[in-house]
């Protein structure tokens, strides 16, 4: 079963090895990712301006943690509601272990903020909780949320508007200088790999009830 499941996905194990391979390269400080590191912050240092600066700390707010936890989670109360029980288990499942998972791996790391930063943040910097939060956000909301509106073309334009939006986010800590673009990079990868590897639990879950019950009922038979 184990060896099916592999097989059946395997950019999830590619995946998840090169973020393990890239959490490594930053936990030892790997020289070409330092470089890499600065010169992308150093690019960004030269668009730096006092509207620009405040353009991008409100969107980095609409995408703090708290923000896009508690969005997540209101949608899959909405979910529940609307009796899509299965997906809302998966949504706030995803939510809440995604953002304990990562904020854990980055106490693992404990990689300092770029020294660099334009506005005050604490705590560590690898990965970026922002970019965590709001890709699973999105990805939910892809997966599940857009189901739940009846027009196609606003389907695809909340779509393109949750996309644009999400790559300002990441842009935002970039930019701001509090994340290194291995911290988004990291962070957008975990959270992808967070998504689909929770899904495919559920999934296999379901799978396997199923088959289940349709055994218990050939037993009964």
């Amino acid at each position: 079963m184990q060896l099916e499941k592999r097989i059946a996905h395997p950019y999830m194990t590619i995946g998840w090895a090169l973020f393990i391979i890239l959490s490594i390269a930053i936990f030892l400080g790997n020289s070409p990712l330092i470089f890499f590191d600065m010169d992308t912050l150093n690019y960004f240092g030269h668009y730096i301006t006092s509207q620009r600066t405040a353009l991008f700390q409100m969107v980095a707010m609409t995408g703090s943690p708290i923000i896009t936890g508690l969005l997540s989670i209101g949608l899959g109360i909405i979910l529940w509601h609307s009796h899509q029980i299965y997906e809302s288990l998966i949504t706030i499942t995803t939510t809440v272990t995604g953002d304990i998972v990562g904020l854990l791996i980055k106490l693992i790391i404990q990689r300092p903020r770029p020294t660099t930063l334009i506005i005050n943040s604490s705590g560590y910097s690898f990965p970026s909780e922002h970019v965590i939060g709001s890709v699973i956000f999105v990805f939910t909301i892809m997966a599940f949320g857009l189901k739940l509106l009846s027009s196609v073309r606003l389907r695809m334009f909340t779509g393109m508007v949750l996309l644009f939006w999400l790559g300002l986010v990441a842009i935002s800590r970039m930019y701001l200088q509090v994340h290194y673009p291995t911290d988004v990079i990291g962070g957008a990868l975990f959270a992808v790999l967070w998504c689909e590897t929770i899904l495919t639990v559920f999934r296999q879950k379901q799978l396997d009830l199923t088959q289940l019950i349709k055994s218990k009922r050939g037993i009964q038979s």
